[in-house]
């Protein structure tokens, strides 16, 4: 009839569309739904691929959740460290923290997804990330990848590592990071040993025992109580453990006059207790004997994976309501971050914790590495954790001329890790005054290209101990060891009793040093001679820095002058 038209969309034609449309918007949400996340770094040279793990092996993996309001935090965090603000010392809760940063959506998202795949897990206090506790076989189907174990030739280390993993894109909005699955266990450590002679001819160390080191930084006018108030603690990682006895033999030894109940750790945290560690041992032993009373706790992880065991400490401290008033930690990286599996988005999401921790009220005080400014030949490298802006990092020392009556210097049958950071950039505003002080004492002559460093970044370390000769008891014998691994534990011992002085005043712990220490330069002892052009092992490489007037990336701004640094504390908190 006149007037009627074909129809422009036949039904068959239109069946078709909808099918073309339905399996489009399938495909969308197929892809939607699963999203690459996150791929292992390719494996250092000396690691293998031994063949696929068994399905029965058990992970800990933790996901790291992201959080709100941090830029609040770190004006927190800031505020609450300086001695010049109008907030110092007002410290926030746990719970607090975790009001303040947790989204309940990311919690909901990822709760949501492992409820759904049948995957027990812990959602930590925090609100910050979510504990899993899986097998392989299960983690493979959750996030669609395959594990293989990896051994190590040289180390005869291995480890259980996953390949690239997925995440619904509904999950992955809400997550930082993935750790438990990638990582690497940090090398084996042995202890610096004198290989060459040192840069004065003076010989071995001097044998470094408690009572040297009261006498070389004056250490006098506080008696701690063992007050719960005022906790420090050592955490430990790579499998190190501590010995009862060997700290009960050590304080006989070296330890006059204190209650024979002083020389028991307090509490342990984490993972087992007691073993024969020679890190873990001289840790404990150093930390308590030059504060003998301060109740001590032991922070204990046997995982071989070090960013995932950093993580799972750092989330703990942020779980605790009532957490040490400051941590002696004496690991670390000088290299690559991804020689050992740690990613930025992992390393980002632990320096946020930290963060939170210094808005909490807890110092952390890492050793600044034994490898000095770790030149490899075509970079040298600062040690990371000990390269946070929210942590403490200390160098070594040793007596000039092996005389405990003459100055100290670098230490040199080791090198002082230190140097600049490619990680945290730039540097902090508290440190850049120090920083353009050093480059304006080291001749330009002196310094690496700036190629070959992390020119403009954070600088290690910022103080300085003794690190030579330290005696310590271990399987009942003796030995002398060094390392910023015996730095750390001595000055973080210092600082526990400053804080027992300021508790026993009524005042609050230091917290976060690091302000402090940078508008308080003259209660250190400038250490003005060595330099970290020196391997672990003592031999000397090309490219480093120099001990220098003022700050310098080798010893900081050297040694603590305690009576000084006690009077500065109190002065900053008017006690």
């Amino acid at each position: 009839p006149q007037g009627a038209r074909t129809p422009t969309n036949p039904p068959r034609t239109r069946a078709m569309a909808r099918a073309i449309i339905a399996l489009a918007l399938v495909a969308m949400a197929a892809g939607a739904a699963a999203a690459p996340f996150a791929s292992p770094a390719p494996l250092p040279s000396t690691w293998v691929v031994r063949g696929d793990a068994a399905a029965d092996t058990a992970i800990k993996a933790t996901i790291a959740l992201k959080r709100v309001n941090m830029d609040t935090l770190e004006a927190t965090a800031l505020a609450v460290s300086d001695p010049t603000n109008a907030r110092y010392t007002e410290y926030l809760s746990a719970a607090e923290i975790a009001r303040m940063t947790s989204d309940p959506a990311a919690v909901a998202a990822v709760s949501e997804w492992l409820t759904a795949a049948g995957v027990a897990f812990t959602v930590a206090p925090t609100g910050a990330s979510v504990a899993i506790e899986a097998t392989t076989a299960e983690l493979s189907t959750l996030l669609d990848t395959t594990f293989t174990v990896v051994h190590n030739a040289e180390t005869r280390q291995k480890a259980t590592r996953a390949g690239p993993i997925t995440l619904p894109a509904s999950v992955a909005e809400h997550v930082e990071a993935v750790f438990g699955i990638h990582g690497l266990p940090l090398p084996p450590r042995s202890v610096p040993k004198v290989t060459a002679p040192d840069d004065d001819n003076a010989g071995a160390p001097v044998n470094v025992i408690p009572s040297v080191i009261t006498t070389a930084y004056g250490i006098k006018g506080v008696n701690a109580t063992g007050d719960l108030a005022n906790r420090q603690a050592i955490a430990e990682f790579q499998g190190q453990l501590l010995s009862q006895s060997d700290l009960t033999q050590f304080f006989q030894s070296y330890i006059h006059g204190v209650h024979a109940s002083q020389d028991k750790v307090y509490k342990y945290v984490g993972d087992q207790q007691q073993g024969e560690g020679v890190e873990a041992n001289l840790d404990v032993q150093y930390i308590m004997g030059v504060a003998p009373g301060v109740k001590t706790e032991a922070w204990q992880y046997a995982g071989q994976d070090f960013c995932g065991d950093l993580k799972q400490w750092t989330q703990q401290i942020l779980s605790t309501s009532n957490p040490p008033n400051v941590f002696s930690v004496s690991y670390g990286w000088q290299g690559d971050m991804s020689q050992i599996g740690c990613s930025t988005q992992q390393i980002t999401s632990i320096d946020d914790d930290f963060k939170s921790i210094a808005a909490q009220g807890v110092g952390i005080i890492f050793a600044s590495g034994d490898s000095g400014s770790a030149y490899d030949g075509q970079r040298c490298y600062a040690s990371w954790p000990a390269s946070s802006i929210w942590v403490t990092a200390v160098g070594a020392t040793r007596f000039e001329g092996q005389d405990t009556s003459r100055p100290e210097m670098a230490v040199d049958q080791f090198g002082s890790g230190g140097g600049f950071s490619e990680i945290i950039t730039p540097a902090p505003a508290f440190q850049k005054d120090a920083i353009a002080s050093f480059y304006n004492n080291e001749p330009a002559s002196s310094l690496p290209p700036k190629s070959d460093y992390g020119f403009g970044g954070r600088g290690t370390p910022d103080v300085a101990a003794l690190g030579e000769g330290f005696q310590v008891v271990i399987g009942g014998s003796v030995e002398s060891v060094g390392g910023t691994s015996a730095s750390a534990p001595t000055f973080t011992a210092m600082v526990s009793l400053v804080n027992e002085a300021l508790h026993q005043a009524g005042k609050k712990p230091m917290g976060n040093l690091n302000a402090f220490i940078y508008q308080n330069a003259d209660v250190f002892t400038d250490i003005v001679k060595g330099s970290d052009r020196i391997s672990r092992q003592g031999t000397q490489v090309t490219e480093g820095f120099d001990a220098v007037k003022g700050w310098d990336p080798v010893t900081g701004f050297g040694t603590m002058k305690f009576t000084a640094f006690l009077d500065a504390a109190k002065k900053a908190q008017n006690a």
